[in-house]
């Protein structure tokens, strides 16, 4: 890096350093003077977000809050809002959103004037402009959900988790004819890819000769895919909550998508990376520590672990859980 790009960089942090404040000082705003109240902001992905809402009820019980507000991406802020522990949410755009990481980054200020920063603390990476790296020992070692019970929103483990809030007007009956006989497949994952397309494809083809009718899950970002065989489906998160269980099965790569969807009564098929080319592919409870299991239901949910040279056996497994 040259001495112009370097001069440019320390322009654009300032830059995001300045608007970071500005949002920051809205959000202290936001709380106002009223006693226990309490906002956590969520800077990162969905499923980041989710687990921060999840844990919502047993954060306002231990650190006695009365009040307690998530600032998300406006994409994840209806998920959060359903959570029957959080009270209201602030929408972000993702370009404010960045400009506050920055600002709680340099400033340090990861848990101050009721705003408690809602991941792990970060520095930034010189070396790669626009990069964080967390600061250690960041999420290794322990399963996901206690790492936002020990490390993030300061809470005892096993922490219970809370249920989502859904009015019986916003839940559409009439698509539950349409999708009873239909498989959503949510292959894209923002932080868990690996799993090659030619597999859900596949999965796609024998599903159909079944005669299933495939949709795939878009959010329309641009890590999406669309698989032949199968319908585009572009749902918002609310969307994905109200319509989730009127699906025959769910079939996904472990994503927040999963962590939403466990929230549901949907039944699915969560596909983890890591299988190995002998032994059992479905997982034990407690053997690996991204389970979504771990947010609160157990019942409807079964986790398989991709092994490339395994497939045939995969799909085998899928469609047990589907026919089932």
């Amino acid at each position: 890096m040259d001495v112009n790009e370097k001069l440019k960089l320390i322009d654009d942090l300032c830059n995001y350093y300045i608007l970071g404040k500005e949002i920051y000082e809205i959000c202290v705003k936001s709380i106002g003077e009223k006693a226990g109240t309490e906002m956590i902001v969520s800077p990162a992905n969905l499923g980041d977000t989710i687990f921060i809402a999840t844990l919502s009820s047993a954060y306002k019980k231990v650190h006695n809050i009365n009040h307690l507000l998530i600032c998300a991406k406006r994409r994840q802020a209806q998920a959060a809002e359903c959570f029957e522990g959080v009270d209201g949410v602030l929408e972000l755009e993702d370009y404010q959103m960045i400009c506050l990481r920055y600002y709680f980054t340099i400033s340090r200020k990861f848990y101050e004037n009721g705003i408690r920063y809602g991941h792990i603390p970060c520095d930034i990476e010189w070396s790669m402009p626009g990069c964080f790296y967390h600061i250690p020992p960041g999420f290794g070692e322990i399963p996901l959900k206690s790492v936002w019970e020990r490390r993030i929103l300061d809470l005892p483990d096993d922490s219970p988790t809370c249920e989502i809030v859904v009015s019986e007007n916003d839940i559409p009956w009439e698509n539950q004819g349409i999708y009873n006989n239909a498989v959503l497949i949510a292959p894209a994952a923002f932080t868990n890819k690996g799993i090659p397309e030619s597999f859900w494809e596949k999965l796609v083809k024998k599903l159909n000769e079944k005669g299933y009718k495939l949709y795939c899950n878009s959010g329309g970002l641009n890590y999406d895919m669309v698989i032949s065989g199968s319908t585009e489906l572009l749902l918002n998160t609310k969307e994905l909550i109200v319509n989730a269980s009127f699906f025959k099965h769910v079939v996904a790569v472990r994503s927040g998508f999963t962590d939403l969807v466990t929230k549901t009564d949907a039944r699915m098929t969560v596909i983890h990376l890591g299988g190995s080319e002998e032994g059992p592919l479905r997982v034990e409870y407690g053997s690996i520590g991204d389970d979504v299991r771990d947010l609160g239901r157990m019942d409807g949910i079964y986790p398989i672990k991709y092994n490339a040279q395994r497939e045939d056996e995969i799909i085998g497994l899928i469609i047990e859980d589907i026919d089932s």
